[in-house]
């Protein structure tokens, strides 16, 4: 009998460990941070962001083999789009306060450790909730938050924001940004999806 009851002991302990094995390999949202990077000063600040706009926030993808992509966006309406055979990313304006980023693996030669998007003369910008009243023209701002069944993999993703954005003569307020990077904790592979929403504004 006690051998029975330490096999069952056993048995349930091993299905405990591949259990939270099984839970640990599920992708998760790790929020976001900011910093000042290089600060920006523009002219124009407007919540009138579009697929065109957007479409300047070029892309430089690090590959978990170390070989960096600069894939190009196109744009059509309201969502600027990059193709590549291994994977899609796209920016879809949704209101004037949320924009949905979506990021797809199309092959197992995907690969992807982190995504930034946005240069030194990105007309985008990205404006978190506060403060709020924040930097003028930008008006409410919106952070990046995980939509509902848009993370699929094994890693944890987070997002940074810098390069700080402000108004010409006005300080800045730390709220609007001009670079976005996305950062996976293990490799962005083969089936997987990261999808989230964030306000995007026009800048120049």
């Amino acid at each position: 009998m006690r051998s029975i009851t330490l096999t069952t002991l056993a048995t349930l302990a091993i299905a405990s460990i591949l259990g939270t094995a099984g839970t640990s390999h599920a992708a998760t949202w790790g929020g976001f941070a900011f910093a000042p990077g290089t600060p920006r000063i523009v002219t124009l600040i407007n919540q009138a962001s579009a697929g065109a706009s957007n479409a300047t926030s070029y892309l430089s993808v690090v590959r978990c083999t170390g070989v960096i992509d600069y894939p190009a966006f196109t744009w059509l309406g309201a969502t600027c789009t990059a193709v590549t055979p291994d994977y899609t990313i796209s920016m879809t304006v949704l209101s004037a306060t949320k924009t949905n980023v979506k990021i797809v693996a199309n092959s197992a030669a995907c690969g992807i450790k982190e995504i930034t998007f946005g240069t030194p003369n990105s007309q985008c910008g990205y404006d978190l909730t506060n403060p709020n009243p924040g930097t003028i023209g930008s008006l409410a701002g919106s952070d990046p938050v995980s939509v509902a069944g848009g993370l699929v993999g094994a890693w944890n993703v987070t997002v940074l924001l810098d390069n700080m954005v402000n108004l010409a003569g006005v300080g800045a307020m730390r709220d609007l940004f001009s670079r976005m990077t996305v950062r996976f904790n293990s490799c962005f592979d083969v089936g997987d999806l990261c999808s989230f929403t964030i306000d995007t504004d026009k800048i120049s």
